[in-house]
């Protein structure tokens, strides 16, 4: 009894910290707390005898499965791993994950069209990493530590860390149902999911500056044809309501009824599998100090060629000229002090907002820019507290 005693404590001392082990029904049962005070436990029952002669066996099983565990192992996979031949946790397109993702890449244009920005900003990059990891002398070797891996670069970046976590998971759902991937191995549970994505990053307030704000910072630019061009194109943003995208895609059309050049926007906007329409644009005038409307016949002036617009290609384009007006970068701090922030969406803002008070009914608002009544309720601003005290 004493031997026995003996054995016991010394395989239970050779356990790392918050480990521990038992005897049940004759086999060795491994029990793994963590967290805060220890208070989550994952329990599995080891394929070896509770035996003195088989101590030197745990002790070298259990330091790997702390080894397993440290690089990200679930620990019923670690037990696996170090139980079955190593070919069983391993894909069977070991060298081919490039292929893999090229695989990927058809079946979601099949599913549905992904457009070349959604592409980079949702899937490059991840699967990129993805490829660089597995080709590594020492890949990882099941999802959970392969997803630890991948997002590294991307720990501080909530949102950017979830689009990872996502873009994994449905890769490997693809490998597993497609590609023949061991699914004990290379499937990305829920609770992984929701460990390793973190929680999501807090929406940010898009700020509604008024009309006099956007007045005042179209004065404040220069008096060149660089500026003027860009003049030109943050009275469109304004008087329309445009998307900085949507400036690239504007004609000219008679309309219907006046025959008068009017605007319309062919751009479509992808989003959740579904295509915006191309639409008619609804000038709304913005309003000066002394009460007045402005008075920016934009449409007509491009009617006749007389509306330059400045280089666009770049999608940030909009965004890095604002960033270096000094007034623009005074209403960033301005509202940045109230808890908003003041993007090129904020003409947008201030353009639901104009349309609003002048009493446009709601499906008409949306069909001029161009988005879902769900959407406008969620992501665009009705009213002020000031037009609240109006009718008090």
């Amino acid at each position: 009894m004493a031997d026995a005693a003996k054995w016991i404590t010394r395989l239970r001392n050779s356990c790392p910290k918050g480990w521990s082990v038992r005897n049940m029904r004759g086999k060795v049962f491994l029990s793994v707390r963590s967290g805060k005070g220890g208070t989550t436990a994952t329990t599995v029952t080891l394929p070896i005898a509770w035996a003195a002669d088989t101590v030197p066996e745990t002790v070298q099983l259990i330091t790997e499965l702390h080894k397993l565990v440290g690089e990200g192992f679930d620990l019923r996979d670690a037990v696996a791993k170090s139980t079955q031949p190593a070919a069983a946790t391993r894909p069977t397109v070991t060298s081919e994950w490039p292929v893999l993702v090229e695989k990927f890449q058809a079946d979601r244009e099949v599913l549905a069209p992904v457009t070349e920005t959604s592409w980079k900003r949702n899937y490059k990059p991840f699967l990129e990493r993805i490829v660089l990891l597995m080709g590594t002398s020492s890949p990882p070797a099941n999802a959970r530590a392969l997803a630890i891996r991948l997002i590294e670069p991307w720990a501080e970046m909530p949102t950017n860390r979830g689009k990872a976590i996502k873009c994994l998971r449905l890769f490997l759902e693809f490998g597993v149902e497609e590609c023949n991937l061991p699914p004990e191995s290379w499937t990305l549970t829920d609770r992984a999911v929701k460990q390793l994505r973190g929680a999501k990053a807090e929406r940010r307030t898009v700020a509604t500056i008024t009309d006099a704000e956007i007045l005042r910072l179209l004065d404040s630019l220069a008096d060149s044809d660089a500026a003027n061009r860009w003049r030109n194109a943050i009275q469109l943003m304004a008087l329309y309501g445009l998307r900085p995208e949507e400036l690239n895609h504007l004609v000219v059309k008679p309309h219907p009824t006046t025959k008068q050049p009017a605007l319309f926007c062919t751009y479509q906007k992808v989003c959740n599998r579904v295509k915006t329409k191309p639409r008619w644009l609804m000038p709304l005038p913005l309003t000066d100090a002394f009460g007045e409307q402005v008075d920016w016949n934009l449409a007509g002036a491009m009617a006749i060629g007389q509306l330059p617009l400045p280089p666009l290609a770049d999608k940030y384009a909009v965004r890095t000229f604002l960033e270096r007006q000094k007034y623009w970068l005074e209403l960033k701090q301005q509202y940045a002090d109230c808890g908003e922030w003041v993007r090129p969406y904020s003409f947008r803002n201030a353009f639901s907002l104009r349309a609003h008070h002048l009493g446009h009914r709601n499906d008409v608002i949306c069909m001029a820019m161009g988005h879902s009544l769900s959407t406008h309720e969620s992501s665009y601003e009705w009213a002020r507290d000031e037009s609240v005290l109006e009718h008090v």
